[in-house]
């Protein structure tokens, strides 16, 4: 509770100084308030894009948190907010930006060559580890992530790298694939719902922003045009990946755990031993930012969301797992099922043996 306090303070805190930091050199270059730029502006709005506010990040929320490998995107992020906020006359009197950019980019892709390579150094213990698991059931994500677990134990950014390798596994790479499981019970909770057309949807939304932003940012900033251009990809990728996660992962129950994966996002790797109590859901049809906290919502996305069948409380905090090796705590679990009576009275057996 102490820690929960205290982040607080601390994330507000940075929100403000950040919000500080690009609101004033937005109001210095794109209004007249201050009138002509001062000479010498751009280097200290350099210095506070490129320098103090990554530090800032680094420092108050980074730091002893999460993988170092995210000082890529904050870095990429300042650089992104100079060629916004700071007009292309000035910036072009530092002829040597996009070289520093290439530069920063390319020591932390260094720093992901060296983590490949001791995936690479110890790939056939990793590869057996994998074999093992997959030849029990089809669940890539769940899979992946036990063999690093287990073959790398102490590479917490070859953690963060189970996002990318599912991703790109189930955008690409999954289609022709079938769920297979040979031990334990498979649960659908997506087929009576419509959470294949909103990813869709997403989908050509986020197409449709590509193709138009591109061509009108391109005129103004190719550099920013193709840095979004990229993120766009890779959200239509994370889209793909969400569908054919869906369809490859149902819930498996087993003698003594319940796998919930939603999607690639999101998954618990649940003992039953853990497991409190199973009941039918009989609460608001939406969560407090307090219950939220706590809960793992196990749901597929739906055009309109039904309330939740089952709630399942723990007896202690477990884990569930996230995209780039971020985890959080929760005590209670709420979901839907595409055959409720079956799943109910399973998990209820095999609480009972």
């Amino acid at each position: 509770m102490t820690n929960t306090v205290a982040k607080k303070p601390r994330l507000l805190l940075y929100v403000v100084l950040a919000s500080l930091i690009l609101a004033t050199n937005f109001i210095l270059y794109r209004t007249s308030m201050f009138g002509p730029v001062p000479e010498g502006a751009v280097a200290g709005s350099l210095l506070d894009l490129l320098i103090i506010l990554p530090l800032l990040t680094y420092f108050m929320i980074i730091r002893k948190r999460y993988s170092l490998k995210y000082m890529g995107l904050v870095i990429l992020a300042g650089f992104a907010a100079a060629y916004f906020i700071v007009p292309q006359q000035h910036l072009s009197d530092y002829p040597f930006l996009p070289y520093l950019l290439l530069v920063s980019e390319g020591a932390f892709l260094l720093f992901e060559l060296y983590i490949a390579y001791t995936v690479i150094t110890r790939m056939p213990k990793l590869l057996k580890e994998y074999k093992t698991l997959a030849s029990r059931n089809s669940f890539f994500l769940f899979n992946i992530r036990k063999a690093i677990e287990t073959s790398l134990p102490d590479q917490t950014a070859a953690k963060i790298l189970v996002t990318e390798f599912s991703m790109f596994h189930y955008a690409l790479f999954s289609w022709k694939k079938k769920v297979q499981i040979d031990r334990g019970m498979a649960f659908t909770y997506h087929q009576k719902t419509s959470v294949n057309a909103v990813y869709i949807m997403i989908i050509h939304a986020i197409a449709i922003e590509s193709v138009g932003l591109h061509y009108f940012l391109h005129s103004w900033n190719p550099f920013v045009s193709y840095i979004l251009l990229i993120l766009n990809i890779y959200g239509i990728l994370f889209m793909l990946a969400e569908l054919q996660a869906t369809r490859l992962t149902p819930y498996l129950l087993t003698t003594d755990h319940l796998l919930l994966q939603t999607g690639f996002s999101s998954s618990i790797h649940l003992p039953l031993s853990n497991i409190k109590e199973i009941r039918h859901y009989d609460g608001p049809e939406k969560f407090s930012k307090k219950e939220q906290k706590v809960l793992f919502d196990a749901r597929v996305p739906d055009l309109i969301q039904d309330k939740p069948m089952f709630e399942i409380l723990l007896h202690e905090p477990q884990d569930v797992h996230l995209i780039y090796g971020l985890k959080r705590k929760v005590n209670r679990i709420v979901l839907n099922v595409d055959e409720p009576d079956v799943f109910y009275r399973e998990l209820q057996r095999s609480l009972h043996e």
